[in-house]
């Protein structure tokens, strides 16, 4: 009877002891969900799913084939591979180092510049300034961010300018987990520089629902610290306006100031 529960006992310890083996291997990382269902989700996403399964060696590309963003959103994911193969399965396990290329959608970049270079034209360069509002060549967001806290003001912009690309020098006035994540934000922007006690007639603006590296920081003072008192010369997409008042923008480029 004592040799008959000793083998017992041995056979429910190595069963444990493989299970254990089988979820913890050093120097590896197992393959989320495959490129198929990769496809069409955000490609931060994407990198955040691989990362968090271990992956150290992950690349993108962009494909700069959008022209309208309609049907196919920017940063939208057309594929991803693993060590070179697009049809990997899920929850497979590589060394990982293993290269994951994740390709994903963008505008084609703009050839105004280009054109203007070459034929000194002044009506292209005045298309060009126009795509890129800033409170130098538009009056309408400089009176925005001088009277910033008017609501009639602010619908009256966002309903102009939705879609437009704004460019100005603004601060993280403050910074909140989005939901129940743990790694994305939504950020409040004023213009200008920070200040404890006043938007200086800045809108209240967000960056909503992005991670860090959404922001696409650029320039000499990269860090994954960023966070509230930052100032910031920001870049960005006009995308809405929630509750009258509060004004949605999408990152294109950040660079702390």
């Amino acid at each position: 009877m004592k040799r008959i529960t000793c083998v017992l006992i041995a056979i429910i310890l190595a069963i444990t002891l493989a299970g254990c083996g089988g979820n913890n291997q050093e120097g590896e990382a197992k393959t989320p969900s495959g490129s198929s269902a990769q496809k069409g989700r955000t490609y931060q996403e994407v990198i955040d799913d691989f990362k968090g399964q271990g992956f150290k060696n992950i690349k993108t590309e962009k494909l700069d084939d959008l022209i309208t963003g309609w049907l196919t959103k920017e940063g939208e994911v057309e594929s991803v591979s693993v060590d070179g193969h697009e049809d990997y399965s899920p929850d497979v396990w590589y060394p990982n180092d293993t290269e994951v290329v994740i390709k994903y959608h963008t505008f084609q970049e703009d050839k105004n510049s280009e054109e203007t270079e070459k034929n000194g034209s002044g009506q292209n360069d005045q298309k060009a300034d126009a795509k890129i509002l800033t409170v130098e060549n538009n009056k309408d967001l400089a009176k925005l961010f001088g009277n910033g806290e008017d609501v009639k003001l602010c619908k009256e912009f966002v309903a102009k300018y939705k879609g437009s690309t704004i460019e100005f020098d603004g601060n993280i006035a403050d910074m909140a987990p989005h939901g129940n994540y743990d790694t994305r934000y939504d950020f409040l922007i004023y213009a200008g520089d920070y200040s404890k006690d006043s938007s200086n007639g800045s809108p209240a603006m967000q960056f909503k629902d992005v991670n860090v590296s959404d922001l696409h920081l650029t320039g000499d003072h990269i860090s994954e610290a960023i966070g509230k008192g930052d100032n910031l010369h920001i870049t960005a997409t006009v995308d809405d306006i929630v509750n009258d008042y509060l004004i949605i923008l999408s990152p294109i480029s950040t660079e702390i100031r």
